[in-house]
Protein backbone atom coordinates (compact mmCIF):
# COMPACT_ATOMS: atom_id res chain seq x y z
CA UNK A 1 0.00 0.00 0.00
CA UNK A 2 2.69 3.61 -0.83
CA UNK A 3 1.14 0.61 -1.74
CA UNK A 4 1.88 1.33 -0.99
CA UNK A 5 0.68 -0.09 -2.54
CA UNK A 6 0.61 -0.57 -2.51
CA UNK A 7 1.18 -2.53 -2.23
CA UNK A 8 2.41 -5.20 -0.90
CA UNK A 9 1.55 -4.72 -1.50
CA UNK A 10 -1.25 -9.67 -6.26
CA UNK A 11 -4.88 -14.13 -9.72
CA UNK A 12 -5.33 -17.19 -12.05
CA UNK A 13 -8.17 -18.58 -13.66
CA UNK A 14 -8.65 -20.68 -10.86
CA UNK A 15 -10.15 -18.29 -8.28
CA UNK A 16 -13.32 -18.45 -10.01
CA UNK A 17 -14.17 -21.48 -8.53
CA UNK A 18 -13.45 -19.90 -5.20
CA UNK A 19 -16.16 -19.28 -3.06
CA UNK A 20 -16.84 -15.61 -0.53
CA UNK A 21 -15.21 -17.70 2.47
CA UNK A 22 -11.53 -16.56 4.10
CA UNK A 23 -12.02 -18.84 7.01
CA UNK A 24 -12.61 -21.87 8.10
CA UNK A 25 -13.83 -20.74 11.42
CA UNK A 26 -16.47 -18.28 9.85
CA UNK A 27 -19.56 -19.07 8.44
CA UNK A 28 -18.81 -17.65 4.70
CA UNK A 29 -20.12 -14.42 3.78
CA UNK A 30 -23.39 -14.87 1.47
CA UNK A 31 -22.69 -11.50 0.16
CA UNK A 32 -20.31 -8.40 -0.21
CA UNK A 33 -23.22 -6.27 1.83
CA UNK A 34 -22.73 -8.76 5.19
CA UNK A 35 -19.36 -6.65 5.40
CA UNK A 36 -20.78 -4.57 8.14
CA UNK A 37 -22.63 -3.54 11.24
CA UNK A 38 -23.14 -0.59 12.81
CA UNK A 39 -22.01 -0.64 16.14
CA UNK A 40 -21.32 2.18 19.01
CA UNK A 41 -18.11 4.28 19.02
CA UNK A 42 -15.32 2.47 20.49
CA UNK A 43 -12.96 5.09 22.73
CA UNK A 44 -11.14 7.05 20.03
CA UNK A 45 -7.54 7.99 20.07
CA UNK A 46 -4.74 8.66 17.45
CA UNK A 47 -1.07 8.06 18.08
CA UNK A 48 -0.35 10.53 14.88
CA UNK A 49 -0.74 14.13 14.55
CA UNK A 50 -3.87 15.71 13.65
CA UNK A 51 -2.81 17.55 10.81
CA UNK A 52 -1.40 15.64 8.45
CA UNK A 53 -4.80 13.55 8.62
CA UNK A 54 -6.57 16.53 7.32
CA UNK A 55 -4.77 17.16 4.60
CA UNK A 56 -4.55 13.89 3.60
CA UNK A 57 -8.37 13.76 3.50
CA UNK A 58 -8.94 16.77 1.82
CA UNK A 59 -6.40 15.61 -0.83
CA UNK A 60 -8.42 12.81 -0.88
CA UNK A 61 -11.55 14.45 -1.22
CA UNK A 62 -10.36 16.98 -4.04
CA UNK A 63 -9.12 14.38 -6.26
CA UNK A 64 -12.29 11.89 -5.90
CA UNK A 65 -14.41 14.88 -7.08
CA UNK A 66 -12.28 14.52 -10.29
CA UNK A 67 -12.99 11.54 -10.81
CA UNK A 68 -15.08 9.67 -13.15
CA UNK A 69 -16.21 6.98 -10.72
CA UNK A 70 -19.57 7.25 -9.37
CA UNK A 71 -20.31 4.15 -7.31
CA UNK A 72 -21.89 4.54 -3.69
CA UNK A 73 -20.67 4.03 -0.27
CA UNK A 74 -23.16 1.30 1.41
CA UNK A 75 -22.79 0.46 5.04
CA UNK A 76 -24.75 -2.34 6.49
CA UNK A 77 -27.74 -1.38 4.40
CA UNK A 78 -26.94 2.56 4.45
CA UNK A 79 -26.06 4.15 1.23
CA UNK A 80 -24.22 7.27 0.37
CA UNK A 81 -23.45 8.58 -2.81
CA UNK A 82 -20.33 9.55 -3.14
CA UNK A 83 -21.14 13.29 -3.52
CA UNK A 84 -23.06 12.66 0.01
CA UNK A 85 -20.08 10.80 1.77
CA UNK A 86 -17.45 13.70 0.22
CA UNK A 87 -19.34 16.17 1.46
CA UNK A 88 -19.05 14.52 4.81
CA UNK A 89 -15.34 14.00 4.76
CA UNK A 90 -15.11 18.04 3.70
CA UNK A 91 -17.28 19.18 6.56
CA UNK A 92 -15.20 17.14 8.72
CA UNK A 93 -11.98 18.76 7.34
CA UNK A 94 -13.43 22.18 8.21
CA UNK A 95 -14.27 21.56 11.89
CA UNK A 96 -11.01 19.93 12.45
CA UNK A 97 -9.35 22.50 11.13
CA UNK A 98 -11.61 25.29 12.73
CA UNK A 99 -10.99 23.46 16.46
CA UNK A 100 -7.25 22.15 16.15
CA UNK A 101 -8.19 20.75 19.34
CA UNK A 102 -7.64 16.49 19.22
CA UNK A 103 -10.19 15.80 22.10
CA UNK A 104 -13.02 18.37 20.68
CA UNK A 105 -12.03 16.75 17.32
CA UNK A 106 -13.20 13.30 18.14
CA UNK A 107 -16.00 14.65 20.02
CA UNK A 108 -16.97 15.83 16.58
CA UNK A 109 -16.31 13.12 14.44
CA UNK A 110 -18.73 10.92 17.64
CA UNK A 111 -21.27 13.40 16.27
CA UNK A 112 -21.46 13.50 12.61
CA UNK A 113 -20.60 10.18 12.07
CA UNK A 114 -21.77 6.19 12.95
CA UNK A 115 -19.28 3.29 13.30
CA UNK A 116 -19.17 0.13 11.16
CA UNK A 117 -16.96 -2.82 12.25
CA UNK A 118 -16.34 -5.03 9.76
CA UNK A 119 -16.69 -9.03 9.18
CA UNK A 120 -13.53 -9.84 10.20
CA UNK A 121 -11.69 -12.68 9.95
CA UNK A 122 -12.27 -15.10 13.09
CA UNK A 123 -15.10 -12.59 14.68
CA UNK A 124 -16.76 -9.45 14.15
CA UNK A 125 -14.11 -6.30 13.82
CA UNK A 126 -11.13 -8.75 14.56
CA UNK A 127 -8.62 -8.51 11.30
CA UNK A 128 -5.10 -9.52 10.65
CA UNK A 129 -2.67 -6.87 10.32
CA UNK A 130 0.37 -6.14 8.32
CA UNK A 131 2.27 -3.11 6.89
CA UNK A 132 4.03 -2.25 3.73
CA UNK A 133 6.60 0.93 3.29
CA UNK A 134 8.28 2.26 0.11
CA UNK A 135 11.97 0.95 -0.13
CA UNK A 136 15.11 3.05 -0.54
CA UNK A 137 17.99 1.00 -1.96
CA UNK A 138 20.75 1.24 -3.46
CA UNK A 139 21.61 0.37 -7.60
CA UNK A 140 23.63 1.03 -11.20
CA UNK A 141 22.04 1.74 -14.63
CA UNK A 142 24.19 -1.17 -15.61
CA UNK A 143 24.59 -4.79 -14.32
CA UNK A 144 27.15 -5.77 -12.05
CA UNK A 145 28.82 -8.41 -9.74
CA UNK A 146 26.52 -7.14 -6.70
CA UNK A 147 23.65 -5.50 -8.88
CA UNK A 148 22.64 -8.61 -10.85
CA UNK A 149 18.77 -8.43 -10.82
CA UNK A 150 16.75 -6.49 -13.71
CA UNK A 151 14.16 -4.27 -12.49
CA UNK A 152 11.61 -4.62 -15.84
CA UNK A 153 9.13 -2.75 -17.33
CA UNK A 154 5.74 -3.76 -18.79
CA UNK A 155 6.62 -6.03 -21.13
CA UNK A 156 4.32 -5.28 -24.59
CA UNK A 157 2.83 -8.81 -24.46
CA UNK A 158 1.40 -8.99 -21.45
CA UNK A 159 -2.66 -9.06 -21.57
CA UNK A 160 -5.33 -7.93 -18.95
CA UNK A 161 -8.75 -9.60 -19.21
CA UNK A 162 -11.41 -7.81 -17.04
CA UNK A 163 -13.73 -10.88 -16.95
CA UNK A 164 -16.64 -8.62 -15.51
CA UNK A 165 -16.74 -6.87 -18.92
CA UNK A 166 -17.87 -9.85 -20.34
CA UNK A 167 -20.09 -11.75 -17.84
CA UNK A 168 -21.20 -9.63 -14.33
CA UNK A 169 -20.93 -12.81 -12.87
CA UNK A 170 -17.38 -12.04 -12.48
CA UNK A 171 -17.55 -8.91 -11.94
CA UNK A 172 -16.53 -9.49 -8.16
CA UNK A 173 -13.17 -11.05 -9.21
CA UNK A 174 -9.95 -9.63 -10.00
CA UNK A 175 -8.76 -9.48 -13.47
CA UNK A 176 -6.45 -12.17 -15.04
CA UNK A 177 -3.38 -11.80 -16.78
CA UNK A 178 -1.91 -13.41 -19.42
CA UNK A 179 0.09 -13.87 -22.78
CA UNK A 180 -0.86 -15.45 -26.03
CA UNK A 181 0.36 -18.42 -27.27
CA UNK A 182 -1.13 -19.97 -30.33
CA UNK A 183 -3.88 -18.32 -30.50
CA UNK A 184 -4.78 -18.90 -26.72
CA UNK A 185 -4.44 -16.72 -23.48
CA UNK A 186 -2.11 -18.42 -21.31
CA UNK A 187 -0.41 -17.66 -17.53
CA UNK A 188 2.58 -14.85 -18.20
CA UNK A 189 5.84 -16.07 -17.29
CA UNK A 190 6.16 -16.42 -13.25
CA UNK A 191 9.25 -15.56 -11.39
CA UNK A 192 11.07 -18.86 -12.13
CA UNK A 193 10.58 -18.60 -15.97
CA UNK A 194 11.82 -14.67 -15.54
CA UNK A 195 14.74 -14.77 -13.47
CA UNK A 196 15.75 -18.34 -13.91
CA UNK A 197 14.82 -19.41 -17.03
CA UNK A 198 15.90 -15.14 -18.37
CA UNK A 199 12.67 -15.35 -20.43
CA UNK A 200 12.45 -11.54 -20.55
CA UNK A 201 16.18 -11.31 -21.73
CA UNK A 202 17.02 -9.55 -24.68
CA UNK A 203 13.67 -7.34 -25.00
CA UNK A 204 15.15 -4.27 -23.84
CA UNK A 205 12.46 -3.96 -20.25
CA UNK A 206 15.44 -3.34 -17.84
CA UNK A 207 15.33 -0.29 -15.88
CA UNK A 208 18.07 -0.50 -13.77
CA UNK A 209 20.18 -3.46 -12.07
CA UNK A 210 19.85 -4.02 -8.11
CA UNK A 211 20.83 -6.53 -5.78
CA UNK A 212 18.23 -9.83 -5.95
CA UNK A 213 16.52 -9.99 -2.47
CA UNK A 214 16.33 -6.09 -2.73
CA UNK A 215 14.66 -6.71 -5.83
CA UNK A 216 12.07 -9.49 -3.90
CA UNK A 217 10.79 -7.27 -1.16
CA UNK A 218 10.80 -3.98 -3.64
CA UNK A 219 8.25 -5.96 -5.42
CA UNK A 220 6.26 -6.79 -2.69
CA UNK A 221 6.08 -3.39 -1.31
CA UNK A 222 5.11 -2.30 -4.78
CA UNK A 223 7.32 0.79 -5.44
CA UNK A 224 10.68 2.32 -4.07
CA UNK A 225 13.49 5.16 -4.68
CA UNK A 226 17.04 3.86 -6.24
CA UNK A 227 20.49 5.23 -4.88
CA UNK A 228 22.57 5.15 -8.17
CA UNK A 229 25.42 7.01 -6.15
CA UNK A 230 26.84 10.50 -6.20
CA UNK A 231 23.55 12.12 -5.10
CA UNK A 232 21.53 10.71 -8.15
CA UNK A 233 18.26 8.38 -7.72
CA UNK A 234 15.44 6.72 -9.67
CA UNK A 235 11.96 6.72 -8.72
CA UNK A 236 10.39 3.82 -9.81
CA UNK A 237 6.33 2.97 -9.18
CA UNK A 238 4.01 -0.31 -9.91
CA UNK A 239 2.63 -0.39 -13.49
CA UNK A 240 1.40 -4.03 -13.95
CA UNK A 241 2.39 -7.88 -12.49
CA UNK A 242 2.20 -10.97 -14.10
CA UNK A 243 -0.66 -11.85 -12.37
CA UNK A 244 0.53 -15.26 -10.82
CA UNK A 245 -1.04 -15.72 -7.34
CA UNK A 246 1.28 -14.12 -4.67
CA UNK A 247 2.65 -16.78 -2.11
CA UNK A 248 4.28 -15.83 0.98
CA UNK A 249 8.07 -17.24 1.88
CA UNK A 250 6.80 -17.38 5.78
CA UNK A 251 4.70 -20.47 4.95
CA UNK A 252 7.78 -22.41 2.97
CA UNK A 253 10.40 -21.26 6.15
CA UNK A 254 8.13 -22.62 8.77
CA UNK A 255 11.19 -25.34 9.65
CA UNK A 256 14.23 -22.54 8.87
CA UNK A 257 12.91 -19.57 11.16
CA UNK A 258 10.68 -19.93 14.61
CA UNK A 259 7.11 -18.82 13.93
CA UNK A 260 7.59 -16.31 16.92
CA UNK A 261 10.09 -14.52 14.95
CA UNK A 262 8.90 -14.93 11.54
CA UNK A 263 8.97 -11.34 10.05
CA UNK A 264 10.28 -9.66 6.80
CA UNK A 265 13.83 -9.02 9.01
CA UNK A 266 14.51 -12.80 9.81
CA UNK A 267 13.56 -13.64 6.86
CA UNK A 268 15.94 -11.18 4.58
CA UNK A 269 18.38 -12.00 6.92
CA UNK A 270 18.12 -16.11 6.20
CA UNK A 271 18.01 -15.24 2.03
CA UNK A 272 20.83 -13.44 2.04
CA UNK A 273 22.47 -16.32 4.28
CA UNK A 274 22.60 -18.63 1.08
CA UNK A 275 24.44 -19.17 -1.60
CA UNK A 276 22.57 -17.51 -4.88
CA UNK A 277 21.25 -20.52 -6.30
CA UNK A 278 19.42 -21.81 -2.92
CA UNK A 279 18.58 -17.86 -2.43
CA UNK A 280 16.80 -18.15 -6.01
CA UNK A 281 15.00 -21.13 -5.21
CA UNK A 282 13.21 -19.56 -2.46
CA UNK A 283 12.44 -16.38 -3.87
CA UNK A 284 10.93 -18.45 -6.77
CA UNK A 285 8.56 -20.45 -4.72
CA UNK A 286 6.42 -17.44 -4.95
CA UNK A 287 5.64 -16.84 -8.57
CA UNK A 288 3.90 -13.67 -8.58
CA UNK A 289 5.95 -10.84 -10.48
CA UNK A 290 5.80 -6.89 -10.07
CA UNK A 291 7.04 -4.88 -13.54
CA UNK A 292 7.36 -1.33 -12.64
CA UNK A 293 7.89 2.58 -14.53
CA UNK A 294 9.96 5.39 -13.81
CA UNK A 295 7.96 7.96 -12.16
CA UNK A 296 9.27 11.71 -10.86
CA UNK A 297 5.85 11.17 -8.75
CA UNK A 298 5.51 9.97 -5.00
CA UNK A 299 4.41 6.60 -4.41
CA UNK A 300 0.83 6.24 -5.53
CA UNK A 301 -2.10 3.74 -4.30
CA UNK A 302 -4.33 1.71 -6.23
CA UNK A 303 -7.06 5.06 -6.03
CA UNK A 304 -4.15 7.13 -7.73
CA UNK A 305 -3.51 9.61 -4.51
CA UNK A 306 -0.49 9.41 -2.57
CA UNK A 307 0.05 7.29 0.54
CA UNK A 308 0.13 8.80 3.59
CA UNK A 309 2.27 7.82 6.35
CA UNK A 310 1.04 5.57 8.98
CA UNK A 311 -2.78 6.51 7.32
CA UNK A 312 -3.36 4.67 4.25
CA UNK A 313 -4.66 1.03 4.79
CA UNK A 314 -4.72 -1.27 1.29
CA UNK A 315 -7.87 -4.25 1.68
CA UNK A 316 -9.68 -6.02 -0.76
CA UNK A 317 -11.34 -3.94 -2.55
CA UNK A 318 -14.46 -6.62 -3.54
CA UNK A 319 -15.70 -5.75 0.49
CA UNK A 320 -14.86 -2.38 1.25
CA UNK A 321 -14.68 1.07 -0.07
CA UNK A 322 -11.81 2.96 -1.44
CA UNK A 323 -11.66 6.24 -0.15
CA UNK A 324 -13.22 5.90 2.88
CA UNK A 325 -12.22 7.26 6.58
CA UNK A 326 -11.57 4.10 9.46
CA UNK A 327 -10.70 3.79 12.34
CA UNK A 328 -7.97 1.28 13.28
CA UNK A 329 -7.26 -0.12 16.73
CA UNK A 330 -3.86 -2.45 16.90
CA UNK A 331 -0.28 -2.89 18.60
CA UNK A 332 2.87 -1.49 16.89
CA UNK A 333 6.14 -2.80 17.49
CA UNK A 334 8.97 -1.67 19.71
CA UNK A 335 12.68 -1.98 19.16
CA UNK A 336 15.60 -1.88 21.48
CA UNK A 337 18.98 -0.96 20.26
CA UNK A 338 20.18 -3.95 20.53
CA UNK A 339 17.78 -6.02 18.63
CA UNK A 340 17.08 -4.48 15.72
CA UNK A 341 15.54 -7.81 13.71
CA UNK A 342 12.83 -9.02 17.08
CA UNK A 343 10.68 -6.18 18.25
CA UNK A 344 11.18 -6.03 22.24
CA UNK A 345 7.06 -4.97 22.81
CA UNK A 346 4.50 -4.17 21.25
CA UNK A 347 2.22 -1.23 22.45
CA UNK A 348 -1.38 -0.22 22.07
CA UNK A 349 -2.16 1.92 19.40
CA UNK A 350 -5.16 3.94 17.41
CA UNK A 351 -5.47 5.86 14.97
CA UNK A 352 -7.86 7.09 11.82
CA UNK A 353 -6.62 5.95 8.94
CA UNK A 354 -7.56 5.83 4.82
CA UNK A 355 -8.82 2.83 2.39
CA UNK A 356 -6.70 4.44 -0.68
CA UNK A 357 -4.63 1.06 -1.58
CA UNK A 358 -4.90 -2.98 -2.48
CA UNK A 359 -2.24 -5.79 -2.29
CA UNK A 360 -1.81 -8.80 -4.11
CA UNK A 361 -1.61 -10.67 -0.47
CA UNK A 362 -4.41 -8.35 0.91
CA UNK A 363 -8.05 -10.81 0.48
CA UNK A 364 -10.87 -11.04 2.47
CA UNK A 365 -12.90 -9.53 5.19
CA UNK A 366 -9.88 -9.93 7.30
CA UNK A 367 -6.75 -8.54 5.83
CA UNK A 368 -5.16 -5.20 6.03
CA UNK A 369 -1.96 -3.29 5.21
CA UNK A 370 -1.04 -0.61 6.65
CA UNK A 371 1.29 1.68 5.08
CA UNK A 372 3.97 2.89 7.45
CA UNK A 373 6.22 5.47 5.52
CA UNK A 374 9.26 5.46 3.50
CA UNK A 375 13.19 4.82 4.39
CA UNK A 376 15.02 2.90 6.45
CA UNK A 377 12.80 3.11 10.13
CA UNK A 378 9.54 2.58 7.83
CA UNK A 379 11.20 -0.73 6.74
CA UNK A 380 12.18 -1.86 10.69
CA UNK A 381 8.62 -0.92 11.69
CA UNK A 382 6.66 -2.42 8.54
CA UNK A 383 8.63 -5.85 8.31
CA UNK A 384 7.60 -6.63 12.25
CA UNK A 385 3.72 -5.87 11.70
CA UNK A 386 2.00 -9.06 11.87
CA UNK A 387 -0.84 -8.72 14.63
CA UNK A 388 -4.36 -8.88 15.07
CA UNK A 389 -6.42 -5.28 15.63
CA UNK A 390 -10.30 -4.03 15.15
CA UNK A 391 -11.09 -2.04 12.31
CA UNK A 392 -14.01 0.18 12.34
CA UNK A 393 -15.35 2.21 8.84
CA UNK A 394 -17.56 5.61 9.35
CA UNK A 395 -20.21 6.77 7.64
CA UNK A 396 -21.73 10.13 8.13
CA UNK A 397 -25.03 10.34 10.24
CA UNK A 398 -28.08 10.40 8.02
CA UNK A 399 -29.42 13.87 9.66
CA UNK A 400 -25.63 14.79 8.34
CA UNK A 401 -25.36 13.99 5.04
CA UNK A 402 -29.09 15.26 4.59
CA UNK A 403 -28.09 18.40 5.73
CA UNK A 404 -26.98 21.11 3.23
Amino acid sequence: MLERTHLRRWLTVLILTLPLTFSCARAPLKSADEVFRKVPAPILSDDLPLNPLLDAISSQVDFLRNSPNSSEFVFDGARFTRQEYLDSLARLVALGRATQDTQAFFKIIESEFDFYEVYGRDEWGEVFITSYYEPLIPGSLKPTARFSQPLYRKPDDLISLDLGAFDSRFAEHRKLRGRIRDNALVPYFSRQEIDTRQSLRGRKLEICWVDPVDSFFLQVQGSGTIDLGNGRTLRVNYAEKNGHSYQSLSQFLKGKIPSKDMNLHTIEAFLRSLPRKDMQHYLNLNPSYVFFRESEESALTAMGVPATNGRTIATDPRYFPKGALAFLIFEKPVFSEASRLIPTAYEPSARFVLDQDIGGAILGPGRLDLFWGRGAEAKLHAGAMKNPGRLYYLAPKKSQSASP
